[in-house]
């Protein structure tokens, strides 16, 4: 009987008053139902792990007396089903007065805010003898709770739902936006790296975060994705998504530490497994998307759980076998993830979870979700540290290609300069001046016997470089005419018997200075070489000349470019690999010098080693 203070009252559980009659046929009709054996409601208990329910129609019949003057607005439920039909009957007739089923969005739900319930009007002095038809999805708990509730206590019921319930939709935007972050991530170095593991663990957190997304649209409040597709919603149970994302786990598991080779009887088994996975999913699939036979589907259910479990630890333990820091994560990620799961199941079995949430009707496992997490910290880890690896390998496997060019770089240079004091030499001979090539020569051999030792070592003192550029200098200044004045200085704050530089480092932009600067020029002829500290850990070398400049040589020959660039281009792709190869990023600049009146006064390079 209602009262006009229901308001005050909140609700009346009419479970007291109902009575019910199941039609496991599904097929009776509501006349026809009429005329069966009703049964008081209190008197049922439900059988759990029923996976039978989903095929009957539950007839509920209630008397409502309104005895007040005036019209009662009430909202009506029997707890959240598939759908909930509510009938009149009057004068020996059926009239329906609301429908409600659980795949309709808020704007085309009887009541908005919840599709369980239906908005009921009671009009004053009347009696209504009502009939309530109820179907099921497939699922395991089934129960029938008719209520009567005010507007005010159904408002009321969701506050405090909100402030009881707040933490988990916050708990699984965090957890789901975590899963996507990392797949997406997954995918982007599948696309760059061309690994297969990458793929399949992306896969494996992209079905995480749909079955994520799968129990939290199960919320009246929330329609994302499932809401728009009632048969994934409802059709696909969790044992859908548990079956695919078990199988790219375990594909990342078989390429990721490449089993074949380190565990090859356990790679069988898994390939078998895996093989298993993907006929039990396709069964699965078959049994629940096309012959809709939900009874079936529930028993695949509760063999799947049990199996992937007991499969999980037997893996978990196959991988303690192996040995290795990359294996070392995927252990601790392994176990992590199995204890989570095994936690989910029992929490679902047993409904340790809560069952009553008005809000989030799936409640996150916690346990399962923070193992989750901690899996796909431990197993980014070792991505992280096999991608370094691989870098590794890969940067040994350039630096090695690269001092294989240097090499060769290196022993393009010493024909180079060679060939130029030979020219020296043919010089002297050419004009008779015996003394003069004898003495060139023993200088000549001395500077090639330094040159060829040095040409074997990446690295040599800055005393032996500049032992070997002043013997050049002094060859080179005995072939001019008239000769030039050498200028030297080393500051004498610098040890250069504990600085390193590449051999034949200077040698090129003296070489540069005196035949292509000073050589264009009459008289007056001076070229500078100073080594001054430039801070802590760096020096400057300067060459100076007071030539005629680049430009003017290149006009006096038209293939001074071409000969003057062989020497030089060498030496600058030689200082590039160097950096690549050894980290050794030595600054070269050339300035081109003027004079007051414009005309060129000379070129000068200046070379900043670190040191």
């Amino acid at each position: 009987m209602l009262s006009e203070h229901l308001n005050e009252e909140g609700l009346i559980d009419v479970t007291q008053n109902t009575t019910l009659f199941i039609d496991s046929t599904s097929n009776l009709s509501i006349e026809k139902a009429d005329k069966q054996t009703f049964k008081p409601l209190k008197d049922f208990a439900f059988s759990q792990l029923s996976t039978e329910y989903y095929q009957y129609n539950f007839w509920l019949k209630l008397t409502v007396n309104n005895p007040t003057d005036t019209i009662i607005n009430v909202l009506f439920t029997t707890g959240v089903h598939k759908s909930i039909d509510v009938f009149r009957k009057q004068g020996g007739a059926f009239v329906k007065l609301q429908t409600t089923n659980q795949t309709l969005r808020p704007n085309q739900r009887p009541y908005k805010f919840d599709e369980s319930y239906l908005p009921l009007k009671f009009e004053p002095k009347q009696s209504y003898e009502l009939f309530i038809k109820v179907t099921e999805h497939p699922q395991l708990y089934f129960k029938l709770t008719p209520k009567l509730v005010s507007y005010a206590a159904e408002y009321e019921d969701k506050i405090r739902a909100f402030e009881d319930e707040y933490i988990y939709f916050v708990h699984d935007g965090i957890y789901i936006s975590i899963l996507f972050f990392v797949a997406t991530y997954m995918f982007i170095m599948f696309f760059i790296e061309h690994k297969r593991y990458y793929l399949y663990y992306g896969f494996y957190l992209l079905f995480l975060v749909l079955f994520g997304f799968w129990a939290v649209e199960h919320s009246p409040y929330i329609t994302l994705i499932f809401s728009y597709l009632p048969s994934l919603k409802f059709s696909a149970n969790n044992n859908t998504y548990l079956l695919i994302t078990n199988i790219f786990y375990y594909l990342f598991h078989y390429e990721f530490l490449d089993l074949p080779k380190i565990a090859p009887k356990f790679s069988k088994v898994l390939v078998r497994y895996i093989r298993f996975l993907i006929g039990l999913l396709v069964i699965d699939t078959f049994v629940n998307f096309v012959l809709n036979d939900y009874s079936l589907g529930g028993k695949i259910w509760i063999l799947t759980q049990p199996l992937i479990a007991i499969f999980g630890i037997y893996g978990t333990i196959q991988l303690y076998r192996l040995k290795g820091p990359l294996v070392r994560f995927i252990q601790i990620g392994s176990t992590a993830l199995i204890i989570g799961a095994i936690i989910g199941f029992v929490e679902q079995l047993l409904l340790i979870k809560p069952a009553n949430n008005v809000l989030m009707r799936l409640a996150p496992s916690l346990g399962l979700n923070y193992a989750v997490l901690i899996e796909i910290f431990c197993f980014s880890m070792a991505l992280a540290y096999k991608t370094w690896i691989s870098q590794r390998n890969r940067n040994r496997l350039i630096r090695s290609i690269k001092e294989s060019e240097l090499r060769t770089l290196r022993s393009q240079i010493n024909p180079h300069f060679i060939f130029n004091s030979l020219n020296s030499i043919k010089a002297y001979i050419l004009k008779d001046r015996q003394l003069e090539a004898s003495e060139y020569l023993t200088d000549f051999s001395t500077l090639m016997r330094a040159i060829l030792q040095q040409s074997k070592d990446k690295f040599i003192s800055l005393t032996d470089e500049l032992e070997t550029t002043l013997l050049y200098v002094k060859l080179e200044n005995l072939r001019f005419e008239e000769g030039f004045t050498f200028n030297y200085f080393l500051d004498e704050n610098i040890k250069p018997d504990e600085i390193l530089i590449p051999p034949m480092l200077l040698q090129p932009y003296i070489e540069n200075a005196i035949k292509h600067g000073l050589m264009g020029k009459i008289d007056n002829r001076i070229l500078d070489l100073s080594i001054k500290p430039k801070s802590v850990d760096e020096i400057i070398i300067t060459i100076d000349d007071n030539g005629i400049g680049r430009e003017q040589a290149s006009l006096r020959r038209k293939n001074t470019l071409k000969h003057q660039s062989m020497g030089m281009s060498i030496n600058d792709e030689r200082v590039q690999l160097l950096g690549i190869t050894n980290d050794l990023h030595i600054e070269i600049e050339i300035i081109d010098k003027k004079l007051p009146d414009g005309h060129a006064g000379g070129t000068t390079v200046v070379i900043t080693l670190p040191i």
